[in-house]
């Protein structure tokens, strides 16, 4: 029966295997032994490459790095983009930041000198208020939320030479120990340049306007008519325009208080008026 492995052929007297051969150094005729050559390592280096063992890397060009070794360097490296702005850039943005500076001051001095100006050649004034007469009629503290009417004139100056003063919207009141007794409504008007006019202010508790008077302040009243005569005080409230022909026009909101109007009443009548001849300065409020 056959084997699994061949047979080896059999060795002459004397003859050495393969394997000794391979494993042990050829033998000469003497019987000595010499070494196996060993390959060469020793060959000139034709690739150009660096010896790998016991030598140092030469050094990268200064200013560049190691990655560029026999290359140049890459002229879109990050470098490019980290550079500070040039000097003339710098210079550029901060000549536009002076003229921005140098119109906005320009600007600035000439509204103040046009308004200077102005001031100085129209010179605006306030216009002037008095009380030159005052009457109250059916004045009864017994029923007073249904009788008592005031009619004032109150004369208004216009003190501007180059100004025409307009009153566009005129509020009144009359007012009584600190609080007020009713309001109303003037016309409007305008004065012309150095002209004065007279304002007709009517004023009646039975308008639309009616305020809730408290029953102590009718009993002052009631008290101070007893005794012939009562302090009463109008108010104005005014939006005015001045204006210079088409060019130029100011609008303002005067407030105009005429104080101390002591009206005395003669006997039990219901009548009372201001001494005649005799005029009341009104305070202006800007």
């Amino acid at each position: 029966m056959a084997t699994l492995y061949e047979e080896q052929p059999k060795k002459e007297p004397g003859q050495s295997s393969y394997s000794d051969q391979t494993s042990h150094p050829h033998a000469t005729a003497t019987g000595q032994s010499h070494p196996q050559p060993q390959p060469t390592t020793n060959y000139p280096n034709t690739m150009g490459y660096s010896p790998v063992m016991g030598y140092p890397y030469p050094q990268a060009p200064q200013g560049y790095a190691s990655s560029h070794i026999g290359y140049p360097p890459n002229g879109y490296s990050s470098y490019a983009y980290s550079q500070t702005p040039t000097q003339s850039n710098v210079r550029r943005n901060s000549t536009f930041v002076h003229l921005v500076l140098l119109i906005m001051a320009i600007a600035a001095l000439f509204a103040v000198v046009s308004t200077v100006a102005i001031w100085i050649i129209l010179r605006p004034e306030a216009p002037a208020f008095r009380v030159d007469a005052l009457s109250v009629s059916n004045f009864n503290t017994t029923n007073f939320d249904q009788t008592a009417n005031w009619e004032a004139n109150v004369t208004v100056e216009n003190p501007n030479q180059k100004l025409k003063v307009y009153f566009n919207e005129i509020k009144s009141y009359v007012d009584y120990k600190d609080q007020y007794l009713t309001q109303s409504f003037v016309s409007p008007l305008s004065v012309e340049v150095k002209e004065h006019v007279v304002m007709n202010v009517k004023l009646s508790v039975d308008n639309v306007f009616e305020p809730v008077v408290d029953q102590k302040l009718v009993d002052d009243m009631a008290l101070d008519r007893s005794r012939g005569s009562l302090i009463f005080r109008i108010r104005l409230m005014v939006s005015t325009t001045f204006r210079r022909g088409s060019w130029w026009k100011k609008s303002r909101t005067l407030k105009i208080r005429c104080d101390n109007l002591k009206v005395e009443f003669a006997g039990g009548a219901g009548v009372g008026t201001l001494p005649v001849g005799k005029s009341w300065p009104c305070l202006l409020f800007v």
